[in-house]
């Protein structure tokens, strides 16, 4: 037998089930702010450092400018040609960590001390 949403058993069984996503716990203490200078813990951009343009506090995520980019494929619209546009992704908050602006060193965020 095939699975057919759009029947009402479909539909009967996927209100019994629920929702499985669940809701993401906030943050208490949330150290990183925009225009903050951080250091990426993973990913392709490991070890490099930018500035914080964006904080999606509900989301757990930031976008660092310049970081994390992959390639946008946009359709023409008026006056713009269309193409290929540089654009960049968020990364989870537990991917960046503060960098001291005094000496560039990585900072432990719950502690507040160096780390190298």
């Amino acid at each position: 037998m095939s699975w057919r949403p759009w029947t009402a058993a479909a539909k009967r069984v996927a209100q019994l089930r629920g929702n499985k996503r669940k809701p993401l716990e906030p943050i208490k203490k949330w150290n990183i702010v925009r225009g903050d200078l951080v250091e990426i813990l993973a990913g392709k951009d490991k070890g490099k450092q930018g500035k914080v343009s964006v904080v999606a506090r509900k989301q757990h995520q930031v976008i660092v400018s310049g970081m994390n980019t992959h390639t946008r494929v946009l359709p023409p619209s008026g006056e713009f040609p269309g193409g290929r546009v540089p654009s960049e992704a968020p990364l989870h908050v537990s991917n960046v960590a503060l960098v001291d602006p005094k000496d560039g060193c990585v900072l432990e965020v719950n502690a507040g001390n160096h780390v190298g």
